[in-house]
Order: structure tokens, then sequence, then C-alpha cells
């Protein structure tokens, strides 16, 4: 669990962040994000009931994603807003393989610092 300092949990920060924010698509997962100047970074992951209809089976896929952002959150840079959204079922895909796509994304969108990525 991403302590809760650096979630992304206010409406207005969503409506931001998808309204003024770019992206970065892969696959399985978008990333969106905005640049807010705040002294941390704060992350949401978003799964529609697209992805599936059971609970059980959306929350999974969001806990993996989530670890993933955990464990590499150190190299994330400061002062951004960044929801990544889950368009398939990742419950039962491997693990190196949604860790791959996270990191590739945020490496991609510049979220991560050159020297740690």
């Amino acid at each position: 669990m991403i302590a809760r300092p650096y979630r992304l949990r206010t409406a207005a920060d969503f409506n931001k962040t998808y309204q003024r924010g770019r992206s970065t698509n892969a696959d399985s997962m978008y990333i969106k994000y905005y640049q807010s100047h705040h002294a941390s970074s704060k992350v949401a992951v978003v799964v529609s009931k697209k992805v599936s209809k059971r609970a059980v089976t959306r929350n999974r896929s969001k806990r993996r994603v989530i670890e993933v952002v955990r464990k590499n959150w150190q190299s994330v840079l400061p002062g951004y807003n960044f929801i990544i959204t889950i368009k398939q079922d990742l419950s039962k895909a491997p693990a190196a393989e949604v860790e791959a796509t996270v990191l590739s994304l945020l490496k991609r969108s510049g979220l991560t610092s050159p020297n740690n990525a």
C-alpha cells in the first residue's frame, strides 16, 4: 500500500490530472500525469468495470500495480500527480510482465529519475 500522503485522493486533483495532464499508453494500461509542483508526487490506480465485473479481480490487478509503484517509489520524481488506468485483467499476468510495463510507462512519461531507473 502506498502511504496516505502519496495517494491521489481529492476529486479536484483527479479532474486536473485528467483535464490538463499528458498521457503515455501501453497495451494493458496507460498513465495520465500532471506536474503539480508539490513537494512530493501522488499516485492513483484506476480499474474500470469494463476490465472485470468482479471486484476481487479488479482489486487484485490494482494491488499488483500499486506494489510495483511502491517498490520503485524512490525513483519517482517529486511534484507530479499521476493516474495509472488498467485496461486489461492483470490478476493472473506474470509479475515480471506487470513490473516491466509499469516501469516502462513511468520511464517513457519522464516520471522517474534517469540515474535510478
